[in-house]
């Protein structure tokens, strides 16, 4: 029973988390090293469509280096860390920073699919936070957060939508809206392609009115042995847990939920013997 294995979350959650500050780390390091987006060593970084015409293929993975604002960074940067925070227990350093990239490549192409003909060039990791973001509601969508300026919680994957809608609001306006937009997408084709087993809200589901149906996690109990009978921990209390925690991560258990899930990981490794 690997999944009471309290060492383990601990390690996914661990890893995670320094997976989300390597990528706050060396985006700032970037930002000091291309001087805000005024050197050459940016200007060799960012999306452009000449330069992918010219087969420089590298630019959709590189501009998510590049910062041209320190308010836009700072922001950038605090979001990963919010959002990124409630899905690193769950999903680990190697699925974070593969949501992170697959999210910002895509938003990369998607834009410039539409300004192939347009000498245009952007930078910037919207895209891939956006895609975090995306990636937070499809694990954890009920889970509830105070939005600015809403005086009541609201749900992540109501959160996710607003942010979905207003992108598309603003996508007339400036080329910047395409990369978030592009990045919700990219997150929902990643965990639909490559994760369904995390995948707690389907967006799609949502938007054509189908049922979603939660990778609800259910605790069955083994008969006991004679001499143990009547030890096991209360089956509904072990059930609420594990739904807690299928819903909203091994962050959001109390203590004494964590003791009682190892009370039966014990139980049962002495029953399997």
């Amino acid at each position: 029973m690997n999944f009471f294995d309290r060492s383990s979350w601990n390690d996914r959650n661990n890893s995670g988390l320094k997976m989300l500050f390597g990528i706050i780390c060396v985006t700032v390091l970037f930002y000091l090293l291309t001087r805000g987006g005024k050197s050459e060593l940016a200007q060799m970084l960012c999306m452009s469509t000449p330069g992918l015409r010219d087969l420089q293929l590298w630019r959709p993975l590189s501009s998510l280096l590049v910062n041209i604002s320190a308010w836009n960074l700072f922001f950038e940067m605090f979001a990963i860390y919010i959002f990124g925070s409630i899905i690193a227990p769950r999903l680990g350093a190697t699925k974070i920073l593969s949501i992170y990239l697959f999210s910002g490549i895509f938003a990369n192409l998607l834009w410039a699919a539409v300004y192939w003909n347009t000498p245009a060039a952007i930078c910037g990791a919207s895209g891939a936070v956006n895609g975090i973001i995306m990636a937070s509601a499809i694990v954890a969508p009920n889970l509830q957060m105070y939005m600015l300026f809403i005086p009541f919680p609201v749900k992540l994957r109501t959160l996710a939508l607003v942010f979905m809608v207003l992108s598309l609001i603003l996508s007339g306006m400036t080329p910047f809206a395409l990369l978030d937009i592009g990045g919700f997408l990219g997150a929902y084709l990643f965990m639909r392609l490559f994760d369904r087993k995390n995948m707690e809200w389907d967006m799609l589901t949502q938007l054509t009115g189908q049922k979603n149906k939660p990778n609800t996690i259910r605790f069955e109990r083994p008969a006991p042995r004679s001499g143990n009978q009547g030890n096991y921990p209360d089956r509904n209390e072990v059930d609420r847990i594990l739904d807690k925690l299928s819903r909203d991560g091994i962050n959001s258990l109390t203590p004494e939920e964590i003791a009682l899930l190892e009370k039966v990981r014990d139980q049962m490794n002495r029953n399997s013997r």
